[in-house]
């Protein structure tokens, strides 16, 4: 016959064992890198949207050779953002501008949109997140 606390211990040890994989799951999923575009993709003072990941992410280059990496999305009605010009990116919904190289929020925009960490690596840009 199994005792209470038998059955206890055996629940717990269940349990501690399918809660360490869910998390060991969760941390591997959220520590990925991926490979986004080209280095040559992304004009000097410009930017471009891509879809990495499942999420649409913004890669700018407000200088030559520096690259940087926001979440596309407005943080004034969550529209998707689709680009930079002149190192400024706008939403096309509202008119909110936000500054390409540090995401800083200009007009509208109540804050700064959310950064991704970039590298580049022979000739790749690449994000994580």
């Amino acid at each position: 016959m199994i005792s209470r606390r038998g059955l206890l211990v055996a629940f717990a040890s269940g349990a501690a064992a399918f809660g360490l994989t869910g998390l060991s799951q969760t941390a591997a999923n959220a520590a990925k890198t991926y490979t986004v575009c080209k280095t040559s993709a992304v004009a000097v003072r410009s930017g471009k949207t891509f879809t990495v990941g499942g999420k649409k992410i913004l890669i700018t280059q407000p200088k030559k050779g520096s690259f940087k990496a926001f979440v596309a999305v407005c943080t004034h009605a969550g529209a998707t953002l689709t680009g930079a010009t002149n190192n400024e990116i706008q939403c096309a919904s509202h008119g909110a501008r936000f500054d390409a190289e540090t995401g800083m929020a200009k007009a509208v925009a109540p804050k700064a949109l959310t950064k991704v960490t970039v590298s580049v690596s022979g000739g790749n840009v690449r994000v994580r997140f």
